[in-house]
């Protein structure tokens, strides 16, 4: 029987070091991967209907293309209007504190807090906007269409209206057909 050979020390530490190296590559490329950006390019859109909830009859609606731009936290939301009745006077927003994660999107509007959550299963619209970031309100919305935080405000609309504002994940692209 041959006797096993034994390792020498010095390789023994060159490995050592070289998976201490890798294991530290691997965590920092992780943790750049998965933690929020304030910076990038979003497609998405918003929908607006005055009889206070998603659904409404006989009430005006709209719908709008949002392209949100970033820059370092800051940047601007572009609306450019798709059908209905085009409701919102300013349509191009300012917005500062921005962040998106796997879990939201988040920004300030007009010095309100918005929040979109990331929805897995849109039941709003029997899953049309499945896996976008989506937050919507309505004074009349049952549970269920309330989603994140936002306000008609944030947009120049009165308290009464319905508002449902997403954005795709990966940016997406613009839409030609809204809601």
């Amino acid at each position: 029987m041959a006797p096993a050979k034994s390792m020498d020390g010095k390789l023994l530490l060159v490995l050592s070091i070289g998976a201490i190296i890798f294991a530290l590559a691997f965590v920092g490329v992780a943790f750049v991967a998965l933690s929020p950006s304030q910076d990038g390019t979003l497609y998405g859109t918003l929908f607006v209907n005055e009889g206070g909830y998603s659904n409404a009859t006989a009430s005006i609606t709209a719908s709008y293309n949002a392209t949100l731009v970033a820059r370092g936290g800051n940047g601007t939301i572009l609306f450019t209007f798709l059908s209905g009745t085009d409701v919102i006077q300013q349509h191009l927003l300012t917005m500062t504190n921005y962040t998106i994660s796997v879990n939201q999107v988040s920004m300030t509007l007009g010095g309100q807090q918005v929040i979109l959550p990331w929805e897995i299963n849109d039941t709003v619209w029997a899953g049309q906007f499945d896996n976008n970031y989506i937050a919507s309100w309505g004074p009349s919305a049952p549970a269920y269409e309330v989603r994140g935080t936002v306000s008609p405000s944030v947009f120049g609309l009165p308290s009464h209206d319905y508002v449902e504002f997403r954005f795709e994940a990966l940016g997406g692209e613009a839409s030609a057909n809204c809601c």
